[in-house]
């Protein structure tokens, strides 16, 4: 009971135990909102970079042209270490580079077998659906084929994701993401990934009257 001097000790103590969970549970609503606001952030440079896919990725241009706006668009916004788009010769047994960056620049890339030296890229291809390897010590138990630069420099990347471009049993082609964090892309991150390599691939094989028509 209150005296006249002001509450009891009782009291004070409710008091204080009521302000403490007031300011918890307004730490916990400012931590919600910091993830929403972040959420969104992330969704409007997702939604932003799959306009610019659209509007940039266009059929007709030469392959090469596409596989460099692809790079231009999305190695900064997503923090990649390298990216390439390889194309697959069934009938010679080949994999060819239409684009291979690496350590900062476009590399020349020889091409490789696909049975004996198909690594990872191979691999997805044959399987006809996206390989996720989460570190380097995954990539090398699946048969990672590692670049000369790498194995000069050692600078290789720990995340790899491969999409193949393509539909059906025979994809002709394959896209890589890649980052020097372990398990550095995320299954939203992925999803945006896939949308991006199917837009390569649709612009890829389209022909241009196709995609006037559709355009217009």
């Amino acid at each position: 009971m209150s005296n006249l001097f002001g509450p009891s000790r009782k009291e004070f103590e409710d008091i204080q135990s009521r302000l403490s969970l007031a300011e918890q549970e307004r730490n916990t609503l400012r931590k919600e909102m910091a993830e929403i606001q972040e959420l969104m952030h992330h969704l409007d440079q997702d939604k932003n970079l799959l306009v610019m896919a659209l509007e940039r990725l266009r059929p007709g241009m030469d392959h090469r042209v596409l596989a460099d706006t692809l790079l231009e668009l999305v190695f900064k916004p997503l923090n990649l270490a390298s990216f390439y788009v390889s194309v697959a010769d069934y009938h010679a047994d080949m994999l060819h580079w239409v684009l291979y960056h690496e350590g900062g620049r476009a590399r020349n890339t020889p091409s490789r077998s696909m049975s004996a030296q198909g690594g990872l890229t191979a691999k997805a291809i044959q399987a006809h659906q996206p390989l996720y390897i989460r570190s380097l010590e995954e990539a090398k138990a699946e048969g990672a084929q590692f670049s000369e630069a790498e194995r000069l420099s050692g600078l290789v990347p720990q995340t790899w994701y491969g999409i193949p471009m393509g539909w059906g049993d025979r994809p002709f082609g394959l896209v890589s993401f890649q980052s020097f964090q372990p398990d550095a892309f995320s299954m939203d991150t992925r999803r945006l990934m896939d949308a991006l390599a199917n837009l390569l691939a649709m612009a890829m094989l389209m022909p241009m009257e196709v995609w006037k028509g559709l355009d217009s």
